[in-house]
């Protein structure tokens, strides 16, 4: 299995990174619209000018997702070599830290990890602002700013300002055995009501994630909506069908890699994978001959977002602004299509440099109606906040 595959996470909150714990690095807040503590910038932050020829001397700390630091084994070198070649490669080198899932990054630089560069996804920019945990890119020091969709900046501009450069996107939704999977029993399209069939009971597996458990309750209970937004009474819905769907279930897992090795050695025949993980079930010896597919539900696969922050106590904003242009470019790009599957929020002159040209038409990487409601919905924070974490929770831990 490639090492390179076990590289991100929304919201485990299992094992160390409790609830509780995350909700306290957060503030608690329910709602975007909360108080920014003081050293947030407030609600009129602007971006600052950053000289990166005055500031220190010293390492540039990158806390980021397994597989993307600059190691050619298991990372993505192409993303920060640029940096490495330019005049601050060498005088503030870059050191990796790895995270483990959303909420320990934010809990663990809450308390006191101060790393420059940080690589979070759209779901919880918000609330590393409300924190005070991050401040706003100077974005005209990033070589293709204006070239990556405004639809995935949206989660990352707060009051004006932008505080996330996306990178990295790609969808979630579930891969399938299509030469045993029948979907006559539930309106005979790909849908997320497959999961309430409980023909296949037992052979199912969803991420244990309690805002995407509640977000794909949602899709089943109202088709094509936003299920990012809902209602108290809409939360409570999508929960009683969660609980529904889980006692289809086989687990909720935690590692991609795990439902993968699942998957193919026979005890799922339904997965919620991203890109990378369809591949690799897709591509695997023991699928040859297996009609494997990546479900387009008629409800609309959902799409994730991560990318770079800037930490506000960095001491080195220039330069960490001056890796992360290294990162926005075409040749990190299209590394990361050619390791993963997944898609370049920078887009142009990334398909170019696409080794595997049938990956393009495959995740419609080219095709942004694919990427957009009703065929996709974008990662961003869910409300009311605490509601849906809670009620995902619920069915999590019941």
């Amino acid at each position: 299995m490639d090492a390179r595959m076990n590289r991100k996470g929304f919201v485990a909150l299992t094992g160390a990174t409790s609830l509780a714990a995350f909700l306290a690095a957060c503030g608690g807040s329910s709602s975007s619209g909360s108080s920014a503590p003081a050293n947030s910038g407030g609600s009129s932050a602007k971006a600052a000018g950053f000289d990166p020829a005055t500031e220190p001397n010293q390492d540039l700390q990158v806390f980021t997702w397994a597989g993307y630091d600059d190691t050619p084994k298991d990372g993505i070198p192409e993303m920060w070599q640029a940096y490495k070649d330019g005049p601050y490669g060498s005088k503030s080198p870059l050191k990796f830290t790895l995270l483990d899932d959303d909420t320990q990054a934010l809990a663990k630089v809450a308390s006191g990890f101060n790393p420059d560069i940080i690589h979070p996804c759209g779901g919880y920019i918000t609330k590393w602002k409300e924190a005070g945990l991050i401040q706003p890119l100077d974005t005209s020091l990033l070589p293709d700013w204006d070239g990556i969709p405004e639809s995935l900046k949206a989660a990352g501009k707060i009051d004006g300002a932008y505080y996330h450069m996306p990178f990295d996107t790609g969808f979630t939704s579930l891969t399938y055995d299509a030469d045993v999977i029948d979907f006559s029993q539930v309106g005979g399209e790909e849908t997320w009501k497959i999961l309430l069939d409980d023909r296949y009971k037992g052979k199912m597996s969803l991420f244990r994630g309690p805002d995407e458990v509640i977000e794909i309750g949602s899709l089943i209970n109202r088709g094509a909506k936003d299920p990012t937004v809902l209602t108290i009474e809409e939360i409570d819905a999508a929960k009683a069908t969660a609980f529904k769907v889980k006692d289809n279930l086989r687990n909720y897992w935690t590692s991609e890699d795990a439902a993968v090795s699942d998957f193919i050695n026979g005890n799922l025949l339904i997965a919620e994978t991203w890109n990378a993980g369809f591949l690799h079930i897709k591509n695997h010896p023991k699928m040859k001959g297996r009609n494997i597919k990546y479900m387009q539900p008629v409800e609309g696969r959902m799409v994730w977002v991560c990318g770079t922050v800037l930490n506000a106590q960095s001491q080195q904003p220039g330069r960490a602004m001056t890796a992360m242009a290294s990162v926005d470019s075409p040749q990190a790009g299209a590394a990361l299509t050619n390791a993963f599957g997944y898609a370049s929020a920078q887009k142009k002159g990334v398909a170019a440099l696409i080794k595997d040209k049938s990956l393009i038409e495959l995740f419609a990487i080219n095709d942004p109606t694919m990427w957009t409601a009703p065929k996709a919905w974008i990662q961003k924070q869910v409300e009311p906040y605490k509601e849906y974490i809670a009620a995902g929770q619920e069915v999590l831990d019941s």
